[in-house]
């Protein structure tokens, strides 16, 4: 799965999960302008393209590649087994990675220089994954096991 980066830089983000690397496309021109190792198992994408970091899902953990220093991993966080596809909302700066195996919602805020910090870890069901983020810090996730979509709101502690 892919994901389109901001439209004037006109970049789209996938994973060649058999060889684990990451790479970007010109979508213009239609051809592959960068390749970077990123983990023996990638999955998910999401795009930061205002700060240029491609975060890449891996089995159980996230890393942060900087586009703008030839793909190099700047920082990581664990998030528990079963990592699959991952959101990112750009205008709060949070990460969500959903851990299907583990059964959490793992929510990082990532810094100006990619290191994440992770606020929350959340439990979730088994099986749940996919997560998308909502508006408010809302999240979403799919349950397919329980036929459900779980929606996940932010503590007002």
């Amino acid at each position: 799965m892919g994901v389109p980066a901001a439209e004037k830089d006109g970049r789209f983000y996938t994973n060649l999960e058999e060889i684990g690397q990451t790479i970007a496309i010109d979508v213009k021109k239609r051809e592959v302008m960068a390749k970077w190792r990123s983990c023996d198992d990638p999955s998910g994408v999401a795009v930061d393209s205002k700060r240029g970091f491609v975060f890449v899902a891996c089995g159980d953990h996230v890393i942060v590649l900087d586009t703008a220093h030839e793909g190099r991993t700047v920082g990581s966080v664990a998030a528990g087994a079963g990592v699959d596809n991952i959101d990112y909302a750009e205008e709060t700066g949070l990460l969500y990675v959903a851990a299907q195996d583990a059964a959490q919602l793992t929510v990082a805020r990532i810094d100006d220089s990619g290191k994440p910090a992770v606020l929350a870890v959340v439990p979730t069901t088994k099986g749940a994954r996919s997560v998308v983020a909502g508006e408010n810090g809302h999240a979403y996730l799919i349950d397919p096991l329980g036929g459900q979509i779980l929606k996940l709101e932010p503590s007002n502690k």
